[in-house]
């Protein structure tokens, strides 16, 4: 017998949970999956409609109100195949298990003794009926968790779909891939009643408003009324393509829809036996599923274009309906993606789907597709055979260009397309495409585009070597960068500089080329000598990355036109590579499902990991907190934590490449439900190399103690202190005791013993005899001990690490301390240490600190005695003349640098 088994705390040992980190970047969380070809689920809670929709290996909950996402399920291993709910319980099929979920997280598994995997669930009351591929209906107690039955069918009858018809007490209809229905009471497992073949495979049955009717779904498109009782056909309806899915309205219109497998949706008005409209294009494709709500005239609908739709009866007539809200995301995987603006807030994205997207890393509903215009309506009204929406749509992006600087005034954002002569304009502002088409001078196809950093003006780069620079306001032609020099292949990269001096461009003829902005003519050549694919451009500190054919990465200095850094490793294609914000890393893609990091400073690569599907574009978010990834065969858009912004990571040099770690890609779950100790990977890495900061970097510079401020600047205070910390009152005097109790003389009396007052005088007199005097004791203190043992070696090392745990009040105490005898021994000792530490230019400040307060105490006495303490002063002054003039020079130097950048 099968059983429930209790997982609140449940942990499988799932790839999701357990893949292998990286050191920098980690999984954070996927965006732009909605739904796919597996049938939503829809269930009312109260007022609230709520859909669920499979994404792959997860599910998202909806409100059907705004459509705003509620909850999104724990990853499970395989693909889910069906999904069903009642209550707070979800349940998902997913291979051979049934899993249960509540409020997004896994309660509990269903195991049965079919060895098929489950393709499709329904709810039968207190049970739940699942449908095996190896033709076995199951049914489970979704309260006990316990197997029901199980009900195993032969060769001729293949099970393909289940409902339960309404009042039929114990009993379910099935419907079959030869054509034929069978009534069968689950409790006594006997079939009832078999109904003759409809002549083509049924893929969808559903209850009507009208008990004993049922609506019947065949494969060639036929949609046939049938009441199962009188086994009667009321009326048949024929539409084009398989039916997927069939819904009723229950309000006052006697309508129902049927969706099929091209993406349309026809109405039928059952009352009149006819059709009533076909809403052509509702989805790109496939539509498994669509359901009106109960007793609105609103269609929800879902389709395999990655898309939910409602749609809303509101017209005069109420036939033709009007999209009233959607959730969608790419259909098709995206090819360039790029974080647009200075907040990082937004992810533009280009795909084969031949749409420009924007997806909101803050709120999903300001995702958004970028319009086309009326395709739709061209789409109902082209009298071609047009299957497809996309095919009306321009042709697929290739690469994109955006600007925020001038969003609100004009158009600023520029696309090129394959195999076109014309660059599109769109607006971010308006969501749409815009007015002006940027073509080539010489009709040769476009292959990339950049915006100036002012906004004003466009380039576009073509097959033929052509550069052309566009005004973004007017979209007219204002310069072409060509000539003689010009390049003789197509063109792979162009970018600008933040004044707009130079314009920079690569091309597959191996050369780079800098232009004058302003005139047009070429100021430098840089030859590569391999075919450049990709340009990047750091406008802060002026540095060039290019891809060449020969899978190296080079570094440029615009200003001396030299490679500086190559960075060799991809063993395949390089798909495209980006700066960090401050332009010290670069991230690289490629064909080899490398994600590599690369360190300009030191030229190292310092993070690497694979993933399976191949990385096809990647960018860095402007803050620098994510990187986002898109990859082949997957609509969504991969976002990766940079996790050196709240943890200490080791930047070292990674040497060794033959165990590169297989990294999961990131879940919509997100980073915090995605692993309960995420946040502590990196307590390995930190042990593995054990790293302390030296004492000091080189000789050549002057180090500071690394104390608290208080340790030094208090005792430069310490008079203030000690004044602001006196009492305003004098202690008050005790009161004084009985006359008659005799006390011992003082400032605090205390009551003599009893057996002291019979001391006699002889005994009195010894112990005053023991009594030391205060001029004959020598105090030296573990301060002076260290201090005159190092003194003795000439390394004040240990000397002034015992300082520095001693706090201002103590040093106070220990120099008031110094004994004045032996020619001021203590004084030139102590005076020794503090040029030697002026020397090893450490602890410079608390150096400082000691050495003032020593001053302030002991000034009078060195004044007055020059020849034993001058010549200690005037080595220690010229020592700190010398190290002085030094910080001096450079702080004036470095002030003149801000000043002229800042003017």
């Amino acid at each position: 017998m099968a059983k429930k088994i209790k997982t609140d705390n449940y942990k499988e040992d799932s790839p999701f949970l357990t893949g292998s980190q990286t050191r920098i970047f980690r999984p954070f969380r996927a965006v732009g999956y909605v739904a796919n070809d597996i049938p939503f689920d829809l269930q009312i809670r109260g007022d609230t409609y709520f859909v669920t929709t499979c994404i792959g290996n997860s599910f998202h909950i909806y409100d059907c109100a705004k459509l705003n996402l509620k909850y999104v399920g724990t990853q499970t291993e395989k693909p889910i195949t069906a999904i069903a709910s009642y209550g707070d319980t979800i349940f998902v099929s997913c291979g051979k298990d049934l899993i249960a979920f509540k409020f997004g997280k896994e309660i509990s598994r269903y195991h049965g003794n079919h060895q098929g995997n489950i393709f499709f669930l329904s709810i039968f009351g207190n049970y739940i009926i699942a449908l095996s591929e190896d033709n076995i209906v199951i049914l489970w107690d979704h309260k006990s968790g316990e197997l029901y039955s199980e009900i195993q069918f032969d060769e001729n009858f293949t099970v393909s779909t289940v409902i339960h018809p309404s009042t039929y007490l114990n009993k379910v209809l099935l419907g079959s891939r030869q054509g034929t229905m069978q009534i069968w009471n689950i409790r006594t497992k006997k079939l009832k009643y078999s109904f003759s073949s409809f002549g083509s495979s049924i893929t969808s049955l559903v209850q009507s408003p009208v008990v004993d009717v049922i609506a019947i779904g065949l494969l060639d498109g036929t949609i046939i009324i049938h009441n199962i009782k009188l086994d009667e056909r009321i009326m048949s309806f024929k539409q084009e393509g398989r039916v997927t899915s069939i819904t009723f309205r229950t309000d006052d219109r006697p309508i129902m829809a049927a969706a099929n497998m091209y993406g349309d949706i026809t109405l039928w008005n059952l009352d009149e036996k006819r059709l009533l409209h076909i809403i052509k294009g509702a989805h790109e494709g496939l539509i498994p599923s669509i359901q009106f709500l109960n007793g609105q005239p609103i269609l929800l609908t879902s389709g395999a274009d990655n898309s939910i739709k409602e749609w809303i009866f509101d017209t005069l007539d109420g036939v033709e309906p009007r999209l009233l809200k959607s959730r969608s995301g790419h259909h098709a995987p995206p090819t360039k993606i790029e974080f647009y603006g200075s907040d990082g807030h937004f992810i533009m994205s280009a795909a084969g789907d031949r749409s420009l997207r924007i997806f909101s890393l803050i709120r999903d509903s300001q995702s958004v597709e970028l319009s086309q215009g009326s395709i739709l309506k061209k789409f109902n009204k082209s009298k071609d055979h047009i299957r497809s929406i996309d095919t009306l749509k321009l042709p697929q992006i290739t690469q994109f260009s955006s600007s925020e600087v001038k969003q609100k005034e004009w158009d600023n954002v520029i696309s090129c397309h394959i195999n076109n002569n014309g660059a599109r304009t769109w607006s971010f502002q308006s969501k749409a495409i815009g007015k002006h088409v940027l073509r080539t001078l010489d009709g040769s196809y476009i292959k990339v585009s950049s915006i100036s950093a002012c906004g004003n003006f466009g380039f576009i780069g073509s097959s033929s070597g052509y550069i052309g620079m566009y005004n973004m306001q007017s979209g007219i032609h204002r310069r072409t960068f060509a000539g003689e020099d010009k390049h003789m292949k197509a063109i792979s990269g162009i970018a600008s500089d933040a004044l707009n001096r130079i314009v920079i461009s690569s091309s597959l003829d191996g050369t780079i080329k800098i232009w004058d902005f302003n005139t047009a003519k070429i100021k430098s050549t840089i030859k590569i000598g391999s075919p450049i694919s990709a340009l990047r451009f750091h406008t802060e500190n002026d540095l060039l990355a290019i891809v060449s054919d020969d899978l190296c990465i080079r570094i440029i200095d615009i200003e001396t036109n030299k490679i500086i850094r190559e960075f060799w490793g991809h063993k395949n294609r390089i798909t495209d590579l980006i700066f960090s914000p401050d332009g010290r890393w670069i991230v690289s893609t490629s064909l080899d499902a490398t994600v590599r990091t690369w360190d300009l400073p030191t030229g190292h690569l310092i993070d690497i990991f694979r993933v399976e599907n191949v990385p096809t574009s990647v960018t860095f978010s402007p803050n620098g907190d994510f990187l986002a990834t898109s990859h082949v065969d997957l609509v969504g858009i991969f976002l990766w934590v940079n996790t050196t912004l709240f943890s200490n990571v080791t930047l070292r040099r990674i040497a060794d490449e033959e165990d590169i770690s297989l990294v999961e890609l990131p879940t919509t779950l997100g980073i915090e439900d995605n692993s309960e100790d995420l946040f502590a990977f990196n307590s390995n890495e930190v042990n593995d190399v054990s790293f302390e900061t030296p004492e000091q970097l080189t000789e050549q510079m002057i180090t500071l103690s690394s104390l608290p401020k208080s340790k030094w600047q208090n005792l430069l205070n310490l008079e203030t202190i000690k004044k602001r910390n006196k009492p305003k009152e004098p202690p008050k005097a005790p009161e004084r005791p009985p006359f008659f109790l005799p006390t011992l003389p003082g400032v605090d009396p205390k009551f003599i013993p009893a057996l002291a007052l019979n001391e006699s005088e002889e005994e009195k007199k010894q112990k005053s005899d023991k009594t030391l005097k205060l001029n004959e004791i020598k105090i030296e203190t573990e301060f002076l001990k260290v201090l005159k043992k190092n003194h003795s070696t000439g390394e004040y090392a240990e000397f002034f690490n015992f300082a520095k745990t001693l706090n201002p009040s103590a040093i106070d105490f220990e120099l008031r301390t110094l004994s004045l005898d032996n020619n001021f021994e203590d004084l030139r000792v102590f005076l020794d240490a503090i040029k030697s530490r002026l020397k090893s230019k450490k602890d410079f400040e608390l150096v400082q600190a000691y050495l003032n307060h020593f001053l302030k105490i002991y000034g009078d006495i060195i004044s007055g005695n020059h020849e034993l303490l001058g010549s200690n002063i005037e080595s220690i002054l010229n020592e700190h003349k010398k190290e002085w003039s030094r910080i001096d020079e450079l702080l004036h130097y470095n002030n003149c640098i801000l000043e002229f950048f800042r003017k």
